[in-house]
Order: C-alpha cells, then structure tokens, then sequence
C-alpha cells in the first residue's frame, strides 16, 4: 500500500512539473494536447459556455499565464488587450499566432466577402471579421500546423510528427464525412444563425449562413421580420442560437416562423463530433418529425 502511494505522489510531481502553454480556446487546447501528449499540460482560458468576445480573465488564469512558458493566440477580440500585459508580466513567455495563413471572412452589409488578413493587427471586431476561424476542417489543417510548428520551436529536442500527422488524418476523416452527410443537402443550402458563427464551415460545404446578428448589435425589428421572411419562403426547419449569448431574438423568430430552435456552440469540444453533430441536425437527421 506504502509504495502504490509513493508511486503515486512521483506521478503527481511528474504532472504538475510540467511546463505550462496556455491557449485561448478549448479546441486549441484539445489539438495541442493531441500534438505535445504529456511534454506540456495546455490550459484554455475561455471555457464552454462562456462568450469568447468580451472575455476577461480572472486571477487564476492570470497566474497560469504568469507561469506559462507560452502563448497559442488564434485572433480573438480579448487577446489585443490581454496579450500585451500578459507578455510585459511574463516577459520569457512565448506568443504564437495560431491563425496564421488562414483567409479571413469579412461582412459588407450584412452579406460576406474574403480577403486575406492578419489577425494579429486589427484591433475592433468589424476588422477581425468572422473570428470563428476553427469552425472549419481546412482551417483546422492550417491550426494545428500552426500549433505543430509552435511546439517545434519551443522545443526543437522533441519529435512531434507522428501525433501531428494523426491529427490532419483525424481532421480529414471528419471533413469525408461531413462531405456525406451534407451530400443530401443542395448547393448553397441556406441556415440560419443567431451569432455569425459558421461562415468558414458553410465555405467550405457550398452553404449559406443567414445571421440575424452582426457585429454584436442587436438585431432590429425590420431585420428580424427579413429573416422569418426568408425562413417561410424557403421552408428552413431551424434556427441555431449559441448558448454563450441571450436567445430572445432567436426564440421570437423561431416561433414566428414555425422554424424549431436548435444550439450550437462554437467552443464545444470535442471539435470533430461537435461540427458532425451540428451537420446531422443541418441535414434533418437530429430533428424531431
């Protein structure tokens, strides 16, 4: 019994020796994790559930970045005003742009367009446009290469090829059967969102995001009347609120539409099984008859 126990205590000082990467969201912290395996512990400071744009971190995670050999930064609004302290109280601390080389989505009243941009430099979320970058499995390729190379430079010693390649093959095994379940759907399928959260998927699905709220502002009555509109007229079976903002507008045009009212929340992991989930109910097959 004595030595299971001091087995145990060696595990647990072996777990909490660990150096420390500190990223912004969880499906950053579920990739990385697969990459390092146990050469880091990864900490997320925006959880599930909580709205990633105006976030503030709270003292504990301040001391987990004050401990942090590195930051996994993806361009978020918070970390423009986050990541400038975080760096000048822990000044041997790292910062990685996770969402380099990806193409950004930006609005133009109320409809999308692309263009390339860094996300690092734009300071208000109508510069950052669409920041949900992760919701995609080509960004996803990009992400975790970005990830991939963070860790390369952090420790050079390290070999992280073999989990790296497992994750793209994981990635592109989620991305075949998205492929197949949104088969059923026609080309630029229309859906309708509360938060413009999904851009980047239906890009790369042929879809159509419908959002009832842009930039954070709450959406007008005329606006609203607009999209029960355009759900009636196209026989659109549900809308998707995100639980991480209020649902009131989204509930009113549920029910006056005759629309059913669905959730997806962009920070839920696992990444693969939530974006399978959220096409499953896209295509019908998790809707009620």
């Amino acid at each position: 019994m004595k030595n299971i126990f001091f087995i145990l205590c060696f595990l647990c000082q072996i777990a909490f020796g660990r150096e420390i990467i500190v990223v912004s969201i969880p499906m950053q912290q579920e990739f990385a994790q697969k990459i390092a395996g146990e050469q880091y512990e990864v900490v997320s400071l925006v959880k599930s559930g909580v709205n990633p744009h105006d976030f503030e971190p709270k003292f504990s995670d301040v001391k987990k970045v004050n401990s942090a050999v590195a930051y996994f930064g993806i361009g978020i609004e918070f970390e423009d005003i986050w990541l400038p302290r975080f760096k000048a109280q822990n000044k041997a601390m790292q910062v990685f742009d996770n969402s380099l080389g990806i193409t950004r989505i930006f609005w133009e009243h109320s409809h999308s367009k692309h263009e390339s941009h860094d996300s690092m430099q734009s300071h208000h979320s109508h510069e950052r446009g669409d920041t949900h970058i992760w919701l995609s499995p080509n960004n996803a390729k990009q992400i975790a290469k970005n990830i991939y190379e963070s860790l390369k430079t952090l420790d050079s010693s390290a070999d992280y090829t073999k989990a790296y390649e497992a994750l793209i093959a994981e990635i592109q095994q989620t991305h075949l059967q998205l492929e197949q379940i949104l088969s059923t759907l026609p080309q630029h399928q229309q859906f309708v969102v509360f938060h413009p959260m999904l851009g980047y998927f239906a890009r790369d699905y042929h879809l159509e995001e419908i959002a009832i709220e842009i930039e954070g502002k709450s959406p007008k009555m005329q606006e609203m009347v607009r999209v029960i509109e355009t759900i009636k007229k196209n026989k659109l079976k549900i809308i998707f609120a995100q639980p991480e903002f209020s649902t009131k507008a989204a509930e009113f045009i549920a029910k006056e539409s005759g629309a059913k009212l669905g959730f997806f929340s962009p920070l839920k992991t696992p990444w693969s099984e939530n974006l399978l989930e959220f096409a499953n109910t896209l295509s019908n097959k998790n809707l009620e008859p």
